[in-house]
């Protein structure tokens, strides 16, 4: 979005140094803060916390300097740096920007690291607060709602301790089983019958109900095979219908069941014990009925089963006990019966949880973005001694500044990255405007106008044309630092619509064209050569924004980086196998093999300016790579259908289409050998044309001859991979 829509350069900076710093700071720039934790991170065993803490900050000095000073600060986290006039201090002072950062070394493999916020879209924001709206309107009913007195009085009428029922009767236990399985979770999760309904008369599994003697209150080790599931029963006579608490404890797994429900459920690994499991049976007048199930995972097996009096809390019994309830203990006891007895209020409680349930888990869902956010008391910064993370230099403590041969900060200026970032941004910072618009150049150009693009120091090329340096430069911040304005400058320039061709005295005079006699010529970045293959055959997905998508790439590449072996890449599909390359999701351990053979970095660091070579390896690429096959067998299909009646206009649209111009003599000669070879080929083998257009996964239209489509496909393939199209002239 900030490129779409021509933000300010000293905003767009701003915001990725220290968007989270700003005043009334926005999603988005908070969002964009996140730059600065781009780098790679480690949760390995064994790694120090400390070391990769400082690792990540140490990264943040380079990539800030090499990308908005054009310095090798990094030179000087060891020693003073051996060729421009950064002290260490001055590198320290510099890092003790991030040094403050909350980012922990150790972080995780399983989603992004604190701090982060979650980054949710329109659609998104607008389900949240309808899931909001319903927690809100579950607990206004809730609020609402009252048990009327004669309710509340009855409940402490049929509770007063001198009315309480006898105790539950207890019946005998009755033991059932053992049922082998294969393992523990297939002996907890299946039923062998009795679970939905106890019969003591029936046998499961060939196995009847045997009367069994367990004393209550005592740990019981049985005999229980391994692997195996053992069923307890036993009637629970309840005078009155109320709740009783019960202590449990089994050796391994645990289920209970009153009246047939399922009441607890702990697939546990453990040896029995009193008071393992506590939970309430919930009794009605007269018969109740308790199963319990014990799965022995290993060992003896055993359990423990011990019946507790009433489960209210001791403070409403003593209110109960009272021998005259005064208006303070019945507003107490009915305050009480409210919150936590009344049905209705039960089932608007539950209500209410499920609502906030729903909530945090569409809320868990959302993607979440890392960013930078400061410690709330700040960590000092001491110099490393060589650089190393476990050897401060604690003689003096370190504070927040920038080097002193740059301009100073302003005297108020806050020891934090916002200061920072503004203080890069001022208008007449001698580096900031002057290393962007030299990128810019050496982007469109082939080279600078300083060739070293990441070093203005004194071991970095002087400019080849300084007043023209100074001149965009001082132009850029002055013009608002208007990024579309700089670059439509340089598009427009008579330089740059120069013709590439050069004559030989130009060669022989500029080979290296640094004095700009001739217009830039230049091997391609491999996501513009993918991305031109795909627009010129008309299947580019222009789409703007969204997830990252996984484009073709060769079998088991990810699993040679697994720990396990067994990480596999899910290839996408359809429309998302032909967005641009900016959004191919890229593993740093592991990078698309199609884009590392032009050269492109794995991003484990920032790299300002790419190495650009022009090898073999390319060429297989381009010719072989399923997505390249494809784009030519698009392209084919699309000059056949759009590019007119014969093989030289079919041509000439084709040429028009990858290199803006028709195909000259010479092009026409051989393309066309080349295209009647490969056809004669084809319409004798059929099957190898057949396999040739299976290529990708775009439709083929299945209407068009398939030898011609075929022919064109091969020739199509060779128009792509022309010098003339694969490079920038």
């Amino acid at each position: 979005d900030a490129y779409n829509d021509n933000k300010r350069f000293d905003d767009f900076t701003i915001e990725q140094l220290a968007g989270d710093q700003l005043e009334n700071t926005t999603l988005a720039q908070k969002v964009a803060s996140g730059f600065n934790r781009n780098h790679g991170t480690t949760d390995e065993g064994g790694a120090i916390d400390e070391e990769y803490r400082v690792e990540y900050n140490v990264d943040r000095v380079k990539t800030t300097s090499n990308v908005w000073l054009g310095l090798t600060m990094e030179c000087a986290q060891c020693h003073d740096h051996k060729y421009d006039p950064i002290s260490q201090k001055e590198y320290y002072q510099f890092y003790a920007y991030f040094n403050i950062n909350s980012d922990k070394g150790m972080q995780t493999r399983n989603g992004n690291s604190a701090p982060m916020i979650k980054v949710p879209t329109m659609m998104q924001n607008r389900e949240l607060e309808n899931r909001r709206a319903a927690v809100e309107q579950a607990k206004a009913e809730r609020a609402k709602a009252k048990p009327t007195l004669k309710e509340m009085d009855e409940w402490i009428a049929d509770n007063r301790v001198d009315e309480v029922p006898h105790p539950p009767e207890l019946g005998g236990w009755q033991f059932l089983g053992s049922f082998g399985a294969k393992d523990s979770n297939e002996a907890f999760n299946k039923d062998f019958g009795p679970e939905k309904g106890v019969d003591l008369k029936k046998e499961y599994g060939g196995k009847k109900w045997e009367a069994r003697k367990y004393e209550d209150g005592k740990v019981h080790t049985i005999g229980l095979p391994e692997k195996s599931a053992s069923y307890f029963y036993r009637t629970v006579k309840s005078p009155n219908a109320q709740t009783v608490g019960v202590s449990l404890g089994s050796d391994d797994g645990i289920k209970v069941f009153l009246n047939g429900k399922q009441i607890l459920a702990n697939n546990a690994n453990r040896g029995p014990a009193a008071d393992q499991e506590k939970t309430e049976l919930e009794l009605a007048k007269g018969d109740n009925h308790l199963l319990i199930k014990i799965v022995n995972n290993g060992g003896q097996g055993g359990m423990y089963f011990k019946l507790g009096g009433s489960s209210l809390p001791k403070e409403v019994l003593a209110n109960l006990g009272q021998d005259v309830l005064s208006e303070e203990h019945v507003a107490k006891l009915r305050e009480y019966y409210e919150k936590s007895v009344w049905p209705l209020a039960k089932q608007l409680d539950e209500k209410i949880k499920a609502a906030e349930k729903s909530v945090n888990d569409y809320n868990n869902g959302i993607v979440t973005v890392m960013t930078m956010g400061d410690l709330a008391k700040p960590r000092k910064t001491y110099v490393l001694s060589r650089g190393h993370y476990a050897s401060p230099i604690k003689d003096e403590e370190i504070f927040p500044n920038v080097p002193k041969v740059l301009p100073s900060l302003p005297e108020d200026a806050q020891q934090k990255r916002l200061s920072l970032a503004k203080w890069l941004t001022d208008d007449d910072h001698p580096l900031t405007s002057r290393v962007a618009v030299n990128r810019y150049w050496a982007m469109l150009f082939g080279s600078g106008l300083v060739s070293t693009v990441a070093d203005f120091g004194t071991r970095g090329a002087l400019p080849s044309h300084p007043g023209l340096l100074d001149y965009l430069s001082r132009d850029f911040a002055d013009s608002g630092w208007n990024v579309k304005r700089v670059l439509k400058q340089m598009l427009m320039s008579a330089t740059y619509r120069q013709v590439s061709a050069a004559t030989r005295e130009k060669l022989e005079k500029d080979p290296q064209n640094i004095y700009l006699s001739r217009a830039p010529r230049f091997r391609l970045q491999g996501e513009f050569i993918r991305d031109n293959a795909l627009s010129v055959s008309g299947i580019l997905n222009g789409k703007i924004g969204g997830p990252s998508v996984k484009p073709y790439q060769p079998p088991r590449i990810w699993n040679e980086v697994a720990l396990n072996g067994g990480l596999f890449y899910k290839r996408d599909n359809e429309q998302k196998l032909y967005r641009r390359s900016m959004y191919t999701y890229w593993k740093r351990s592991a990078p698309m093999p199609n884009m590392v053979a032009f050269d492109a970095p794995t991003r484990e660091k920032c790299v300002i300016q790419r190495p650009r070579t022009n090898t073999p390896m390319q060429a297989l690429v381009t010719m072989n790579d399923v997505q390249f096959v494809e784009a030519a067998r698009v392209l084919a299909q699309r000059v056949l259908q759009q590019g007119g009646a014969d093989f030289e206009s079919q041509l000439d649209y084709a040429f028009l289409l990858t290199t803006s111009r028709p195909a000259d003599d010479l092009r026409k000669r051989v393309f066309r050998d080349l295209y009647d070879t490969q056809l004669k080929e084809f319409t004798a083998d059929k099957k190898r044309a057949e396999e040739l257009l299976k290529f990708g996964e775009a439709k083929r239209d299945e209407s068009v001859d398939t030898a011609r489509h075929a022919a064109w496909t091969t020739v199509a393939s060779a128009i792509l991979n022309l010098d003339e199209v694969l490079t920038k002239e």
